[in-house]
């Protein structure tokens, strides 16, 4: 970095990525701002400009290795900073680069904080929730939901699941055998001697699982339109466990978007859709698996339009996918969920859904776009009809 671009820098004063301080800032405050950038997407610390982005300059000749004491010894784990010095009008100012942090950072007193905007901020018990998420530090569909018991499952859908995956299914009449099951297959986890619903488990076998969380749900709606402001064909919130969400929204495209009636040879009749249903379940399947489930204020939404249909699933990409690389990694946000899925059979192909989904709207003539919300908090998928 030249004396020109720091100065561009400073005028544009601070910001998500960049941090002012003089060379008389406390060791704390220091770490505090080191650990906000590593627990957000990285940024720069500049030492020798006050607030107000005058630059007052560094004298200290120990300041280097008083920055690299600072993340050795009051960062937790501590992480390794890139120093640079730009001479402006014969005063040194240091660039302290702090990288996006691999694992959740604390300071050496044990506090979190997170960047937002110019600010460092201490996180909320949800925002650290989903730090903790994003390093895949905690799998959050592991953890109990406290205010269901064993009684919040229902064990004919447990043995519908079992069923499925060729096992035997479960006896109801010993009450500790039954729960000891539960907690082999992760539907139940033992917290303080008492047994609850862990969040994944509760989301595929509860009994309401809504009662406990009434966002968890697929808020649908078709259109006769291209737009929300067109007339409503129908509009419904979906509810139930993961597989019956699945299988309603479905019923519900089904039900909505544009089908015609084609005859096979003259004998045997079919229907063809608009859009591939095997396209849409698979990004139906996707929405649930790979949500946020953090974000407890927001459901996934599937819209029907007249030229297009679109699925919209609360939360940005699970750790390391991106747009470019998603059709070729597999990553699940939530593990349990996931396996869950799988043995109900809907991600049979675990790893090849994107690509699966992609190829599957190619062949019923639509164009299946993957994009982020300009927050890069929700994940939209669009299965578009060709223009006419």
């Amino acid at each position: 970095m030249n004396a020109d671009e720091l100065m561009q820098i400073v005028q544009n004063g601070e910001s998500s990525v960049v941090e002012f301080k003089t060379e008389e800032v406390h060791p704390n405050s220091l770490a505090e701002e080191i650990v906000a950038f590593a627990n957000f997407e990285g940024g720069t610390v500049f030492i020798g400009v006050d607030d107000s982005g005058l630059i007052t300059g560094c004298q200290r000749r120990d300041m280097e290795e008083f920055v690299i004491n600072v993340c050795r010894n009051n960062v937790r784990p501590s992480l390794i900073p890139i120093i640079e010095k730009i001479a402006v009008d014969k005063k040194n100012v240091m660039a302290v680069r702090i990288p996006r942090g691999d694992t959740a950072y604390a300071t050496s007193r044990g506090l979190y904080f997170i960047r937002i905007g110019s600010t460092k901020q201490t996180p909320t018990q949800i925002e650290l929730l989903r730090l903790f998420q994003k390093r895949n530090i905690l799998q959050y569909d592991e953890s109990p939901v406290l205010k269901a018991s064993a009684n919040s499952i229902d064990i004919h859908k447990v043995n519908t699941y079992l069923k499925k995956m060729g096992q035997s299914s479960l006896n109801d009449e010993d009450e500790k055998a039954l729960i000891h099951e539960f907690v082999n297959l992760s539907i139940l986890t033992e917290m303080n001697e008492q047994y609850y619903p862990s969040l994944g488990g509760l989301l595929a076998f509860g009994k309401n699982p809504q009662k406990y969380f009434p966002s968890f749900t697929i808020m649908c709606g078709a259109y006769k339109g291209i737009d929300f402001l067109s007339e409503t064909i129908r509009e419904k919130e979906l509810t139930g466990t993961l597989d019956e969400l699945i299988e309603e929204s479905l019923a519900f495209a089904k039900m909505t978007m544009e089908q015609k009636h084609v005859m096979d040879r003259g004998i045997q009749g079919r229907v063809e859709y608009a859009f591939s249903p095997e396209a849409l379940r698979e990004a139906i399947v996707n929405a649930l698996c790979h949500r946020d489930y953090t974000i407890t204020g927001s459901s996934v939404r599937f819209f029907v339009f007249q030229d297009r249909v679109e699925i919209r699933s609360p939360g940005g990409l699970p750790n390391t996918i991106t747009l470019r690389n998603m059709c070729y990694r597999q990553f699940s946000r939530n593990q349990m969920i996931a396996s869950f899925l799988s043995g109900y059979g809907y991600m049979e192909r675990r790893g090849k859904g994107i690509q699966r989904m992609i190829r599957l709207s190619e062949q019923a003539g639509a164009e299946c776009r993957i994009s982020l919300s300009p927050d890069e908090n929700e994940v939209l998928v669009v299965f578009q009809k060709p223009l006419e």
